[in-house]
């Protein structure tokens, strides 16, 4: 393989690789359902109830951090409703290009991975957000 061609190639790998990092770690962070995965429902209880096991919190330390949540929750779900869209927007431009950049094979394996991985990540009934 020529220089010019394996460059490409790493191009190619690298783009694809980096793309799908920042959109799935994008996605993560930035929809709090993922911390309502289905099996773990994301209300400001259950995330400080969660801190409590990791962080050893008294009672007392569980529902204060709670409090704080649960203060702080009305603010957050309005921030994230307006930039929602626009981030919706850019995360599909990312999976557009790096569609382009696949074999029709590989396209379909792509839409596949995005199905299974956006299902993963769809607010459970409970959880506090909506999508």
């Amino acid at each position: 393989m020529t220089k010019s061609r394996w460059g490409a190639t790493a191009l190619l790998a690298a783009t694809f690789v980096l793309g799908a990092l920042a959109g799935g770690a994008a996605s993560m962070l930035a929809d709090r359902s993922f911390h309502g995965h289905r099996r773990f429902p994301f209300t400001p209880r259950s995330y400080a109830e969660r801190l409590a096991a990791e962080l050893r919190l008294t009672p007392v330390q569980t529902d204060s951090v709670a409090a704080v949540l649960e203060k702080h929750q009305p603010a957050m779900d309005s921030i994230w409703a307006q930039v929602r869209a626009q981030f919706d927007s850019e995360r599909e431009a990312v999976h557009r290009e790096i569609s382009v950049l696949l074999t029709p094979e590989q396209q379909r394996a792509y839409t596949a991975y995005l199905a299974r991985r956006d299902s993963l990540f769809r607010p459970h009934p409970q959880t506090h957000g909506k999508r």
